[in-house]
């Protein structure tokens, strides 16, 4: 069903999280700020406490985000638009209620919409809206993990295995030259850049979404888990382009560049030793000149998502 009550519809969703999608891309959102300081109005959490709040909201808003979201919108672009709304009434529902209580309450009105909106629209502006909503909720949690408090894990460490300051060592994998578009990667806030190729030859799909994006800025952030790689959450595309090349992680070598559509259009730069084996996309590589300035950015990064939570932000422009 479509007409003119339908395009306004349309319209005024797309138009309400687009402002709220900018709102949140250079700034802590106010929702992130609330949950983390413990100044929520309706106090959510038991016996006077928020941090399990903060940690069961942190966890769920990344898995709407990643394997609710996104999958419904791998769904819809592969079956016919028709049965958006009964996806997104089972999968939302749980989500949105929980983080609305916990201090998300836009994320959740936003939801709602959406779900009203998509009963009525046809299949290019339902894709418009619910790629919105991945965009807007992956930048969301982008903030969440940026401020999540890491630095509990000093009382959590491994025997005997060395801490960052052993990070930006060589490692095995696969040549770092290809020959696609040339794209410039820069952290103005550590006075540095780099250059980068994309593996065009690889995945060209995926690669001709990714340039669709540039020139963009994304908070930049440090995993807990994998090694030593920094990632990027919430490029401002929703790709569910096929990809024909994947590699090992642990297997990959210094300067690899990733792109995780699956895991909030999150751009991936290695820098040194990884562990995990999880096979990810292939997006390019860092220039061999440029390979050596990656141990100061990670090492930066790293600190920065652990501890001092100051905003750092990847520029990213075509050469």
């Amino acid at each position: 069903m479509t007409g003119p009550m339908t395009g306004d519809a349309v319209a005024r969703f797309l138009e309400e999280i687009g402002v709220e999608t900018d709102r949140i891309a250079s700034r802590e959102p106010e929702e992130v700020y609330r949950l983390r300081t413990g100044t929520l109005e309706n106090r959510a959490g038991s016996y006077g406490q928020y941090f399990g709040t903060w940690d069961i909201a942190h966890g769920m808003l990344r898995d709407f985000a990643f394997y609710s979201v996104y999958p419904i919108l791998r769904l819809a672009r592969r079956e016919p638009a028709s049965p958006l709304a009964m996806l997104c009434d089972e999968f939302f529902e749980p989500y949105t209620n929980y983080l609305g209580y916990s201090g998300f309450p836009m994320l959740e009105r936003l939801g709602l919409s959406l779900r009203e909106v998509l009963r009525v629209a046809n299949a290019a502006s339902a894709d418009k809206c619910l790629s919105a909503y991945v965009i807007y909720v992956n930048r969301l949690y982008s903030w969440a993990y940026h401020y999540f408090p890491w630095e509990l894990g000093e009382n959590f460490r491994y025997p005997g295995l060395p801490g960052p300051d052993g990070a930006g060592d060589e490692v095995a994998g696969a040549p770092l030259d290809f020959d696609g578009p040339s794209i410039r990667l820069i952290w103005e806030e550590l006075g540095i850049s780099v250059r980068a190729v994309l593996a065009a030859s690889l995945n060209p799909e995926l690669v001709e979404d990714f340039m669709r994006a540039v020139p963009f800025t994304i908070l930049q952030q440090h995993p807990m888990v994998t090694g030593e790689s920094i990632f990027a959450w919430g490029a401002p595309i929703a790709s569910t382009a096929p990809v024909r090349v994947r590699e090992e992680i642990r297997l990959a070598p210094k300067g690899r560049l990733r792109f995780s559509q699956r895991t909030g259009q999150k751009l991936v730069i290695q820098y040194g030793p990884t562990t995990e084996t999880i096979l990810a996309p292939v997006l390019g590589a860092i220039v061999r000149e440029d390979v050596g300035v990656l141990d100061n950015v990670g090492r930066a990064v790293w600190a920065n998502t652990y501890t001092k939570k100051k905003p750092i932000f990847l520029r990213v422009e075509q050469l």
